[in-house]
């Protein structure tokens, strides 16, 4: 059996074997969030595994919010804020990218983020929502902040593949996090009339193992841009569905880039 066979039918046996777990993301990558002060909330966010993928979620329990969410037909994606970025952490990380030139590139990061959750929301299958470019007296505003970033670096790379190749893919996931890049995020959906949240969100993302072609991995924010595109097909479905629709999170492992 070829090497990338070998490493392929490993991934696989992993994958399988995370389907059975309860969230695969607290499991293999062990991961919490702490929001900020941005969510007013933000001290009774908790998991909801039965309906969303997001580590912290917080639904406005007032019915008559709700119902004010069920006639809204228009959203509109706020710029994304990165004023509550907390410092990088890592040795390999500060030596190899610095921490100021992650500071550096964070305002880009940041329209890229608002640029991709447009981007998904307006060209979902079925949408809920009309995007507007602009505030709206009848549209709810999503304001996103991102929360936590590390970048990813070519010496964590090799050190993962390096361990992945020689035991079993998704070790180096479990034993080496100090090597790979991460981002956490946090939003609220606003009711633009009183101003007050309809929902409450924080999630965080370690950098995936991908078996064929880690093209992310080249990349200094290619993981970041990774989570922030599953983060806004979530959000939309979670937006999107029934309360008893359960919206699911993905795998730490995956085949390929997507």
């Amino acid at each position: 059996m070829s090497a990338v066979v070998c490493r392929l039918f490993k991934g696989l046996l992993l994958l399988l074997a995370l389907s059975s777990c309860r969230t695969a993301k607290s499991v293999v990558a062990a991961v919490e969030v702490k929001p900020s002060a941005f969510l007013e909330h933000a001290g009774d966010l908790k998991e909801v595994r039965e309906r969303s993928p997001f580590l912290g979620n917080w639904w406005n329990p007032d019915k008559k919010m709700s119902a004010v969410l069920e006639q809204a037909k228009k959203i509109h994606i706020a710029p994304v804020q990165h004023s509550h970025v907390r410092p990088m952490e890592g040795i390999i990380p500060k030596i190899e990218y610095g921490s100021w030139r992650r500071d550096r590139n964070l305002p880009s990061l940041a329209k890229y983020t608002r640029k991709k959750f447009i981007q998904v929301f307006r060209d979902a299958k079925n949408p809920r929502f009309a995007v507007v470019d602009e505030p709206d007296k009848e549209a709810v505003t999503l304001e996103l902040s991102l929360l936590e970033w590390v970048p990813n670096t070519y010496t964590g790379f090799t050190v993962r593949e390096v361990v992945d190749w020689v035991t079993f893919d998704g070790v180096a996931a479990v034993t080496l996090k100090g090597t790979r890049g991460l981002i956490a995020i946090e939003g609220r959906l606003i009711e633009p009339k009183s101003g007050k949240s309809f929902f409450e969100f924080a999630d965080k993302e370690i950098g995936k193992t991908v078996l064929i072609l880690p093209i992310q991995e080249f990349f200094p924010s290619g993981q970041a841009h990774f989570a922030i595109t599953e983060w806004a097909k979530q959000l939309e479905q979670l937006l999107r569905t029934k309360s008893d629709v359960k919206v699911k999170d993905s795998f730490p492992v995956v085949l390929w880039n997507y």
